[in-house]
This record gives structure tokens, sequence and C-alpha cells, in this order.
């Protein structure tokens, strides 16, 4: 019986979550439950034995056939693309920030890094958090507020390089920027999946062209190039993926892009960086030094963008190293930003 139970809880906890729809019918019975404790009993007990059942027997059949119907009551996705195509259309279909208003969005960070010093090398992981404010009439305007946080050391001597923990750093949008882009700053990139995956390729294409190989290296064969090439391609759209446009169309347009990618495959049991389950799509790529894998992490049933995770192989393979996390915390739209304090260090920008 123990082992039936936990093959079922197992099975459960990989099975994606309600629909938008379904969950607003439960949480309205819920809610009239609820009412209905708090109130007289003038009814009849069978009336509020009735509700009770209904209640409950709804937020259980949720649980039952979430997987089996998507945010709109249809088919779930059956495939990495199709999971992809939902979520551009859910990113479609996000409140932007009208002219005056600000979009903030609140993001966790984890990066796996090499420090190199003059007589030491470190892998550490670093964890910090971004928050972003993102003026929909300026979005060149941004600002991020970065809060450096716990700092692991895994091989090596401790960093004295970095930040400390709870160091805050403000930065301006601009080149220099980390994950702070813009349409405009990034050169007005089309809102359509096939344009805006044609711009990326021949951009990355002309990237590895322009690279120039070491002193006393070949250059590289047509393989190598063309490796290069995907490498670049799916690295920018995942990156695009995960930055906090102002407005829906340019991130709908980079999920449907994604969508097209061949090596890219169905997940349901992944979990982002801050412990939500979800669904996602997975895309391994062969990088310049081995093979990568990037994925992107969505809300069960209603294909909200959650989070991404970047694992990579070591060159002679082994055990998978987790390179980059990342979760968005929260979202919303905003009327104000703050104001940098007179005693902080001025915002990096270039």
């Amino acid at each position: 019986m123990t082992d039936d139970l936990q093959e079922i809880k197992t099975f459960h906890d990989t099975l994606p979550g309600p629909s938008a729809t379904a969950t607003a019918k439960a949480k309205d019975l819920l809610a009239a439950e609820a009412v209905a404790e708090r109130t007289p009993r003038t009814g009849s007990a069978k009336h509020r034995l009735l509700l009770r059942t209904a209640a409950v027997g709804l937020a259980a059949a949720v649980a039952a056939v979430a997987f089996l119907t998507g945010a709109d009551g249809g088919a779930a996705p059956a495939n990495a693309a199709e999971l992809l195509q939902e979520a551009a259309a859910a990113a479609g279909r996000q409140q932007a920030p009208r002219p005056g208003q600000i979009l903030y969005v609140n993001r966790t960070d984890q990066s796996w890094m090499i420090v190199s010093g003059r007589d030491s090398r470190s892998e550490v992981t670093r964890e910090s958090n971004r928050e972003y404010w993102i003026p929909a009439a300026n979005p060149d305007g941004a600002l991020t507020r970065l809060t450096y946080g716990k700092l692991r050391t895994h091989t090596g001597q401790v960093p004295t390089s970095l930040e400390t923990p709870g160091t805050v750093e403000f930065q301006r949008a601009g080149p220099c920027t980390v994950n702070v882009l813009s349409p405009t700053s990034e050169g007005n990139l089309p809102a359509d999946p096939d344009q805006l995956l044609a711009r990326v390729r021949a951009d990355a294409a002309a990237s590895v062209k322009n690279e120039r190989p070491e002193p006393g290296a070949a250059p590289p064969g047509k393989d190598r190039i063309e490796r290069l090439v995907e490498h670049t391609v799916v690295s920018r759209l995942i990156t695009l993926a995960g930055n906090p446009f102002p407005g829906p169309g340019l991130r709908a347009a980079v999920l449907g892009a994604l969508s097209k990618m061949p090596t890219a495959t169905m997940r349901t049991d992944l979990t982002d960086l801050a412990g939500r389950q979800g669904v996602g799509a997975s895309i391994r790529y062969q990088g310049p030094d081995g093979w990568q894998r990037a994925e992107l992490i969505f809300e069960p049933g209603t294909y909200r963008f959650l989070g991404s995770r970047l694992l990579s192989e070591p060159p002679r393979g082994g055990t998978e190293v987790l390179r980059y996390a990342s979760a968005v915390l929260e979202t919303k739209i905003v009327n104000s930003m703050p104001k940098i304090p007179v005693d902080a260090p001025e915002a990096v920008t270039c």
C-alpha cells in the first residue's frame, strides 16, 4: 500500500496545474462555501452539504484533469512547439503599461561563475535579486536595483573581489546594463516570430563570421561555424525570453520564434528557482565547448512565464552543471519609480 500511495503522489506531483477557468470556478465555489459557513444557517442542511460537496469535489476534479486541458479548456500542448505557442499567446494577452505608467518586475537570479585572480581560481555561485522599473513611454530610461545575495564557493578560496552579500547597486538602461533591454536599444526587433528569428540568425551569422581566431589557431571549419551560429541564436532568444520588455508583443514573438527550434522537447517535471513546479520547453544544443541545455518554465494551465535555467555538460561528459537560473517573482504596473539614494554610487551605464 505504501508503494502504491507513493506512486500516486509521484504521478500527482508531475501533473500540470489547473486551467485558469477551472481555477476561477473552484475559487467561486469555495468562496460561496465560506460565506455560507459565516451566515446564519437558515437554509436546509441538504443545500449546505451539496454546496460543500460541490466545492471540494470541483477542487479535486481540477487537480485530477488539469493535465488534459489547456488554459482555454482545450487540449493541453502535446509537444514543446505547442507549449511555446501557448506561452506566446498568453504573453500577447498580458496587459501593457500605458504612457505615463511603469512596468515593475522583481526577479531572482543564480549564476555559476569562475573567478580568477593572480594566483587563484575559484568556482562560485552567486545569488542576486533584480528589480526593474521600465517606463512605457521611455524604455531606455529604465532603472534596475540590484541586490547581491548569498555567495557559495565550490572550489578554491573565497574570492575577495566580488561584492559582499547585501550590497545594493543601481543600473541604468544601456549596452553595459545586464538584462535591461528595450525594443529601441535592441534595434527595433520585429514583433513577428519568423522575422525575429531571421533577424537573430542573420546577426548571429555575421557575429560568428567577424570573430577572429586566436593567434596561431586555424580558422574554424564549416561544422564549427554552424555550431557557433546555432549556439548564438538559441542563447540570444533565451536571453530575450527572460528580458523584462515593457510591452507583450515582443515577448510573444520571442516565444513564437523559440517554438521553431527543432531540438526543443517538452518537460512536465521542471521546478524554477523559486521552487514552483511548472511545465517547460528544454532546448539542447551544442555550444563551442560542449552540449548545453536551456529550459524555459511556465505556470501549468496559464502558461505564464516563471523563469529559466541553463545547464551544460563538461567537455568529456559527466554530470550537468547548472550555470544560470532565474525566476520572475512579481510583475505589475506602477505609477512611479524610486529615486536613487543620495549616498548611493552613480548608476552604472554606458
